[in-house]
């Protein structure tokens, strides 16, 4: 069954096409700063896993914790790493314990782009909360967390 939600000119919407343009307007949005840094090829979700490693930078951080935080898929994760350490981003050290456990952490030349990338980061927040009350805040995230469970509870 098909629900649809008309607007106040009578548009119709639809959530999953809302939630897709509004994506859309953040990889845009993002797409628009351009740098030097753009020589190392920093796709959106690098700069997403740098700001992650440089928040953790006082834990032992592994792929799975990125599957996690980011709700990616092993094979995923396992290439979007493996893109990060050619381009130098990130290392993987293995641990004492487990040879073939690797711990990841920033570079010299990703911790060089972690201002950058936590500006830019930013930037966006704050054009995403702009004009935003703290209860539509509120409700928006107890909202998309319904969305989120019940897309879970759908693919497991």
């Amino acid at each position: 069954m098909r629900i649809i939600f008309f607007d106040e000119e009578n548009n119709e919407k639809e959530i999953g096409m809302e939630i897709r343009k509004l994506v859309n307007f953040i990889h845009r949005n993002v797409d628009s700063f351009k740098t030097e840094d753009e020589k190392y090829h920093i796709t959106k979700m690098h700069g997403m896993i740098i700001g992650f490693l440089n928040n953790a930078k006082d834990e032992d951080v592994f792929q799975k914790d990125i599957e996690k935080k980011f709700s990616m898929r092993r094979s995923t994760t396992s290439t979007m790493l493996k893109s990060m350490e050619d381009k130098g981003l990130i290392e993987r050290i293995s641990i004492e314990k487990d040879a073939r456990m690797k711990k990841l952490q920033l570079s010299q030349k990703g911790q060089s782009l972690v201002e950058k990338v936590t500006k830019e980061y930013q930037r966006i927040e704050n054009l995403l909360l702009k004009d935003l009350t703290d209860e539509e805040l509120e409700q928006f995230f107890k909202t998309i967390h319904k969305m989120q469970q019940n897309m879970l509870k759908d693919i497991e």
